[in-house]
């Protein structure tokens, strides 16, 4: 049986055709993973990155955080459909039943974080030029690893507990033919002594952090904060 079909149809037909394997050819997703340890070397948490992109551009991610149990203790779901530097995100810690991050509302960029039982609390931006939010920052690092090797770096990250950004000040502490290493600390020179310092190495030939060493965004089994040191594996590699 032959089956004729009109040249709009064709056409058509055809298109969506091509869509599908358009659609099959740019839709990718890549995961990394992440073991935290404390400074006895016990591990705190693991962490796995599910990054979504189209056309090469990232679009989305998902990161689960798991207690050594292997039981998901957080979740951060990140939209960088709008901006890659300034993602949409919802943070949750589970056992807290605790949630923060920045949404848009009515056309505008709201923070905001909520702890258990507790009304939410909000604060618009009302400055977006040279803001980042959530790990808009480490994307940003990652393709501009060669002004590492220049100057220091300037970065007005939000804090959903404060409501608000601040700025950040990222500075090469060392460098070779593979990799760089840097630290991120808070700009203001009052704070900078007392906030705590954020230490990375990002491997330059893959663009990719392979290391951080700092205070956790995990709390840990007391609620207290913790700090760790997080070794990052690729297992596309």
């Amino acid at each position: 049986m032959v089956i004729k079909l009109s040249r709009d149809r064709s056409w058509l037909l055809l298109s969506l055709l091509l869509a599908a394997f358009a659609g099959a050819a740019v839709a990718a997703e890549d995961v990394y993973l992440g073991e935290a340890r404390d400074k006895s070397g016990a591990l705190c948490y693991t962490e796995k990155h599910t990054i979504s992109s189209s056309d090469g551009k990232t679009i989305g991610s998902l990161t689960e955080y798991k207690g050594p149990d292997g039981a998901v203790i957080a979740t951060m779901r990140s939209d960088y459909s709008r901006s890659v530097a300034m993602p949409t995100y919802i943070f949750e810690d589970l056992r807290r039943n605790y949630r923060e991050g920045l949404r848009l509302q009515g056309g505008e960029y709201v923070i905001f974080h909520q702890g258990g039982n507790a009304p939410e609390k909000t604060g618009r931006l009302e400055n977006q030029s040279g803001v980042f939010s959530c790990q808009g920052w480490h994307y940003f690092l990652v393709n501009n690893l060669d002004l590492l090797e220049k100057d220091e770096i300037v970065l007005n990250l939000i804090l959903p507990s404060e409501l608000r950004p601040f700025p950040f000040i990222v500075t090469r502490l060392g460098s070779d033919d593979s990799r760089v290493s840097a630290e991120l600390r808070l700009r203001h020179w009052l704070f900078r002594y007392f906030a705590p310092k954020l230490s990375l190495i990002y491997d330059k030939k893959n663009r990719r952090l392979m290391e951080f060493q700092g205070v956790s965004n995990i709390l840990n089994t007391n609620g207290d904060t913790q700090e760790v040191r997080i070794l990052y594996t690729y297992p596309r590699d």
